[in-house]
């Protein structure tokens, strides 16, 4: 179960990044197709809608940096011990 933890990290950090990508992008267009189904909705809902499926991945992805450069730094710490 703890074998490997640095990889098993860094794959997790991946997953996670693309699961708030595919959120982050289903919910901009959610909001969108919202603001043209409802018209009495702001136009700042678009504008919102859009800043989400521009920004979210890119906030996503570097969210995920910190994770993954944990693993490594775990991964690195087994090669120097002797350990892998």
């Amino acid at each position: 179960m703890f074998k490997n933890i640095g990889s098993k990290i860094m794959k997790l950090a991946q997953i996670y990044c693309w699961i708030k990508i595919i959120i982050s992008i289903s919910v901009g267009l959610a909001m969108i197709i919202l603001r043209y189904l409802f018209t009495y909705l702001s136009t700042l809902f678009l504008i919102y809608g859009i800043l989400l499926i521009i920004l979210g991945p890119l906030i996503s992805w570097i969210g995920s940096f910190l994770l993954y450069g944990f693993g490594r730094l775990v991964e690195n710490s087994d090669i120097i011990s002797g350990r892998k």
